[in-house]
């Protein structure tokens, strides 16, 4: 019997990779067999699950090396195999990691009872990484994976979050700092009540220890921006330290006036370079703009349409500071702080006072009052205040208006950088439903049991825009003819698009219109004398039912909208209306609405129905799931509503 041990070194991205065959002690064997009783119980106790963690745990140590805070993190993470299903399926093991850290050390090793072996799996990408993935294991097979990471930059501590996609047994995270060393930590998630906090004095040090026993598999869920909502997780941040003999705290973070220091220290002294382009276009845009209003909006306007959006990735510092705007320029491309910078330089040129800000998406959970660090932010854009509203012109999107905001940064809180003193903390508005149209007209003519016509749709707001933004990027017809079919679609799986014209304005609000001709084979039912026509060829808001019974965590929207729908279905001659449905509405306060109108006209001979929804919220709370559903099903209800028509 033998145990392979992988050993990995990786410092400043250079890889050495030691492979040695090492004998397993009879310690070693004698240890794990006592364990063997431990681990069936655990089996017997989890034989509906397909493996569990027995142990998962995280352990930060900080400490001071050569004048220097430096931090670095051990893993260990124990499974037991259970099902068959789980030597497949759950047999991988992540490496944890961040940005700014770099992994030293990783060892796996399996035990596999059956064969009474210890086996070591390594995989190593292209690009240095390690990723863990067990082979030729068997059930009741025990895997410990145990890896360090070093911590670059203190203010990028990434954290730990409690529960995996397999029960977890015991999950503990410790901090184990010097006692000079002020921490703090955000315990965040939609069950935080679990967690267990103690804090032990170690003499010359203090460990922090967060812990939880007998978790559940983590469950994820739809309808939320990402999993930081719901799942359990810790964040650990450095507020001071004071070396020993020194007279003052070295600040980090902890206080806004900090973390701006901080963070403007990635802006400071931009974009002082004189650029006689950018001068001369600047001049050029803004040539007989009769307000500070205009000359942005045509500012934005040009780096939109001329401008190419990259996202790029972190690797160090660099990866938090925007390129200077004749960089930028010259390149014609770059990511969220480049056309900030862009944006910002333009803007100054032309006498308007421009900052950069900092923001967090909706994929982050936090506010400032919560915590001060990085982890609060994943985008940048331009602050400009005119007529006493603060504006903030995003040059990632090709068609968002001036005075307007990406759909996942509403509600969410901008830290402005006026100077390296002064910053202002504006939270975005979130748009009315007003502000988000879509209009739709259709035209049902009967042949048979098919249905041909016309379809019309007018998008204002945030539909316009996310389709406004796909064109942008489509190239080949095929790709257009595909969103367009996404877009038109009406009725059944048999709806064939024949025709179609779609218009995405350049100016102005960017509306976008979309004409389209449609047929739809097999829709109506002709019994004897009648025909049964469903009117309901869209079929919107029936996504909004929250189906997890047991769900705890927001249902979540991208933004509020309107939708205004008439449907005008022309009597074939020779029928006649015998049966028209009545008219219906159901509505829950704050949440969202609908109502429908049917009407009949003789001398036309048409049938027309009228629908309009409104959405008012972006967030329906577990307290609002009864009411939300209950008005779902009603509108389902609503749905299979038919008008007859009977042959005179």
């Amino acid at each position: 019997m033998s145990n392979a041990r992988i050993h990995i070194q990786w410092q400043h991205k250079t890889l050495c990779l030691l492979m040695a065959a090492m004998g397993l002690s009879g310690a070693v064997q004698a240890q794990l067999s006592l364990k063997r009783q431990k681990y069936d119980s655990i089996a017997a106790k989890y034989s509906n699950e397909h493996a569990v963690y027995t142990d998962d745990k995280h352990t930060l140590i900080i400490k001071e090396e050569d004048g220097q805070l430096t931090a670095s993190t051990t893993t260990v993470a124990e499974k037991l195999f259970i099902s068959e299903k789980s030597l497949n399926t759950f047999n991988g093991e992540g490496i944890p990691g961040g940005t700014f850290s770099y992994l030293i050390q990783a060892d796996a090793t399996a035990y596999i009872p059956e064969k009474n072996d210890y086996r070591v799996v390594k995989n190593l990408d292209k690009n240095g990484k390690v990723s863990l993935n067990y082979t030729g294991i068997t059930r009741k097979t025990v895997t410990r994976t145990t890896s360090t990471t070093v911590h670059e930059e203190l203010r990028m501590l990434s954290g730990f979050h409690f529960g995996n996609d397999v029960p977890t047994i015991n999950s503990v995270y410790e901090v184990t700092v010097p006692k000079y060393v002020k921490m703090g930590f955000l315990v965040k998630g939609a069950d935080t009540s679990r967690i267990q906090r103690s804090v032990t004095d170690n003499g010359g040090t203090i460990t922090y220890r967060f812990s939880a026993a007998n978790l559940p598999a983590e469950k994820e869920y739809d309808n939320v921006p990402s999993p930081l909502y719901y799942m359990t997780h810790v964040i650990p941040y450095v507020i001071s330290f004071r070396f020993p003999g020194a007279k003052k705290d070295s600040l980090m973070t902890g206080s806004m006036d900090a973390h701006h220091k901080h963070k403007y220290s990635y802006v400071r002294g931009m974009n002082l370079k004189t650029d006689s382009f950018l001068n001369r276009k600047t001049a050029e845009l803004t040539r007989h703009a009769y307000s500070d209003r205009e000359k942005v909006a045509r500012i934005y306007d040009w780096v939109q349409d001329n401008f190419h959006y990259e996202m790029l990735y972190l690797e160090d510092r660099d990866g938090f500071v925007p390129n200077p705007a004749d960089t930028v320029c010259k390149r014609m491309y770059g990511d969220c702080k480049d056309m900030s910078s862009i944006i910002m330089a333009m803007c100054q040129k032309a006498g308007i006072p421009a900052y950069f800000a900092v923001i967090g998406t909706n994929d982050k959970p936090y506010t400032h009052d919560e915590i001060q660090t990085q982890n609060l932010y994943n985008h940048m854009i331009c602050a400009v205040k005119i007529d006493g509203e603060w504006m903030f012109p995003d040059g990632t999107s090709h068609v968002q208006p001036l005075g307007t905001n990406r759909w996942d940064i509403q509600g969410k809180e901008a830290m402005i950088m006026l100077n390296d003193r002064d910053y202002k903390i504006v939270k975005i508005p979130e748009e009315p439903s007003s502000r988000s149209v879509t209009t739709m007209n259709t035209t049902m003519n009967l042949s048979y049991n098919d249905v041909n016509g016309s379809t019309s749709k007018q998008y204002t707001g945030y539909p316009a825009w996310e389709i406004g933004d796909a064109l942008a990027y489509i190239r080949r017809k095929e790709e257009k003819d595909e969103l367009v079919r996404s877009l038109a679609a009406i009725g059944n799986h048999k709806f064939l698009l024949k025709r179609y014209d779609i218009n995405a304005s350049g100016s102005g609000d960017k509306e976008v219109s979309l004409n389209a001709d449609y047929t739809l084979g097999g829709y109506v039912q002709q019994v004897k004398k009648d025909y049964f026509v469903n009117m309901n060829v869209n079929r919107p808001f029936l996504d909004l039912r929250v189906t997890e019974e047991d769900r705890n965590v927001a249902a979540y929207h991208p933004h509020k909208e309107i939708i205004r729908e008439t449907v005008t279905l022309n009597i074939p001659d020779g029928y006649r209306v015998t049966y028209l449905p009545k008219a219906a509405k159901g509505s829950v306060d704050g949440l969202w609405n609908y109502s429908f109108t049917y009407t009949s006209d003789p001398k036309s001979k048409t049938v027309t129905l009228k629908k309009v929804y409104e959405l008012k919220t972006m967030k329906i709370d577990p307290a609002q799931f009864a009411a939300n559903n209950k008005l779902v099903d009603g509108l389902k209800e609503q749905y299979k509503e038919t008008v007859v028509l009977t042959a005179k």
